[in-house]
């Protein structure tokens, strides 16, 4: 786990990347992503997950422009937003999630 937490760093540093913009594209805060960084969290397996996905996307996305990063990050908090939305609505999680079908 250490090695996912000191290369997501490494990368993120490298790329002058702020921790509210990595936490954002990670769904989580960026006061947790800070209290993970600094072993005041536990990282669970699902960030985990999500760690080692954006890293192995950095490689493919190494000389991404500012405009698309930005582009990337709207569309994980629009996202986000939706499913909130509609868990405050009190659809069935089988919708928020995606997996209904009709």
């Amino acid at each position: 786990m250490a090695e996912v937490i000191h290369e997501i760093e490494r990368i993120r540093l490298a790329a002058r990347i702020s921790q509210a913009e990595i936490s954002l594209t990670l769904g989580v805060t960026q006061g947790h992503y800070s209290k993970v960084i600094n072993g005041k969290a536990e990282l669970s397996s699902k960030l985990q997950e999500r760690m080692q996905a954006w890293i192995s996307a950095q490689g493919d996305a190494g000389h991404e422009t500012t405009t698309a990063r930005r582009m990337k990050q709207l569309a994980v908090s629009i996202r986000q937003q939706c499913m909130e939305l509609m868990h405050l609505a009190g659809l069935p999680s089988e919708v928020i999630d995606g997996s209904s079908r009709s």
